[in-house]
């Protein structure tokens, strides 16, 4: 993934604007990327807990399933721990969170 896309990714899933619908017109539709892709990105945030799928509307409620459809504004991707990472992201010297910097050579676009 190109390193603008990825921190875009990122900084979206601590500002509460990762909804699946965005990020499938987004990233998928916009950007070309594929949704395995995506979904590779989301599902290793998920399973180191970085990240957590969750109801737009009752945070309680986890998703461990991506349901891609463009329409789809029930299910959001949420930063954990934001205050980890809001200074590499949203800083002077904006840096990818060396977690992520995999993805920078593993989705190649």
């Amino acid at each position: 993934m190109k390193k603008e896309d990825l921190i875009e990714f990122l900084r979206s899933t601590i500002e509460s604007d990762a909804i699946v619908s965005r990020l499938y017109r987004l990233f998928h539709v916009e950007y070309g990327y594929s949704l395995n892709d995506l979904s590779e990105i989301i599902i290793y945030g998920v399973n180191n807990n970085y990240f957590s799928l969750e109801n737009v509307d009752d945070e309680q409620i986890k998703y461990n399933k991506i349901d891609w459809r463009i329409d789809n504004i029930e299910q959001e991707v949420i930063m954990n721990e934001p205050e980890k990472y809001i200074g590499l992201l949203f800083g002077n010297n904006v840096e990818i969170p060396k977690e992520f910097l995999m993805f920078l050579q593993k989705i190649d676009n």
